[in-house]
């Protein structure tokens, strides 16, 4: 709530420093001056015009005569203008104008807020909405560790208000690693692949160059990406180049395969003449030395993303060119079920071992 503290002033006291007094001491005397001029300007007519005779050859006209009178309105005029009638008396501290209180709630053990920042600030934002969101642990417990999160939605919607989003990054911070929620442009917005692996690397790059000033280590840049994420999530773990590669990868019901599914899902498989990745970005024939550890979950009977044509082949292809990881199933739950304990915990485990997470408590 906002209020402002009234004013403590006699009703007796006039400042004639004020603008709105000054003005209107000037309208009265520019008004008495006005018919004070036309009374003295009538006058001197008529005695020029009485003093008019045949014999005379120059009659005093009124314009002449009332000349020097109009000058001297008009510089006193000015001079109104320029200072107040009366000298303002000097305000008390009680009298200065009240400043504008806010109430500001008690202190709380909350993190600080989260930050918004739009990947492109010069494009116009009807056009181009991708943006990250920063989600920071508070500073006495952040471990100097950022995770990317990567949200699903077919690469025909990404948003953060959804349980692959903003639930995720909560749960990052609660371990005391800064999260970074990515929402990047979509196929179904005629924004095709690869603009979603453009963003994650301006995503990337910003972050990696900003680190230093939130308290992080640029070198500990990790993804969790579900879904379609996943797929963005593997697909930079394998392919970005240099410094933006990141150093671990959590990948839940990931979309592996561009093909898949194969025998009869839900869902079609993606065509790269609609948009949509082509199949040699199918991050299973990626996966090379420079991979780094992997965390995979997938759920048994998923429809969308088949464990067995995604997460699993991308597990035997990590066995064989020697990348650590760890695979965890599920059979309760569906595709899109975002955050849930059946691999959150196991994952919180696995960031632990990493020396990403904080200790468990208790």
């Amino acid at each position: 709530r906002t209020y402002t503290r009234p004013r403590c002033r006699s009703d007796c006291e006039v400042d004639m420093a004020a603008p709105e007094l000054r003005y209107s001491a000037v309208f009265a005397a520019v008004t008495g001056a006005a018919g004070f001029g036309f009374l003295a300007g009538a006058s001197a007519a008529m005695a020029g015009l009485r003093r008019q005779s045949p014999s005379n050859e120059k009659a005093v006209t009124p314009s002449v005569t009332c000349m020097p009178l109009w000058r001297l309105l008009l510089s006193g005029v000015a001079q109104l203008l320029r200072e107040p009638l009366l000298p303002a008396p000097k305000r008390s501290a009680l009298e200065e104008p009240a400043e504008i209180v806010r109430e500001t709630p008690a202190a709380t053990n909350a993190p600080p807020r989260p930050k918004h920042t739009p990947l492109r600030p010069w494009a116009d934002p009807r056009l181009d909405q991708s943006l990250y969101v920063r989600y920071d642990p508070p500073a006495d417990r952040k471990t100097g560790a950022i995770i990317i999160v990567v949200p699903g939605g077919n690469y025909d919607e990404c948003g953060l208000d959804c349980d692959e989003g903003q639930p995720v990054a909560q749960w990052l911070v609660g371990m005391g690693i800064t999260a970074i929620g990515l929402k990047y442009r979509c196929v179904s917005q005629g924004h095709y692949w690869p603009a979603q692996y453009e963003d994650w690397e301006e995503c990337a790059r910003q972050v990696i160059e900003q680190a230093p000033s939130w308290g992080c280590d640029p070198s500990r840049v990790g993804v969790i990406g579900f879904s379609a994420g996943g797929h963005l999530a593997a697909y930079a773990a394998n392919c970005a180049q240099g410094r933006l590669r990141p150093q671990l990868q959590i990948l839940v019901y990931p979309s592996i395969d561009t093909e898949t599914p194969r025998k009869g899902g839900d869902i079609e498989p993606w065509y790269p003449e609609q948009g949509y990745p082509a199949p040699d970005t199918s991050c299973h024939r990626l996966v090379g030395s420079q991979t780094p550890p992997a965390f995979l979950a997938g759920i048994d009977g998923d429809t969308l993303c088949p464990p067995e044509e995604n997460t699993e082949v991308y597990m035997q292809v990590l066995e064989q060119h020697g990348v650590p990881y760890k695979y965890v199933t599920d059979e309760e739950h569906e595709h899109g079920c975002g955050l849930r304990k059946w691999w959150s915990e196991d994952c919180a485990e696995w960031l632990r071992e990493q020396g990403w997470a904080l200790p468990k408590v208790g």
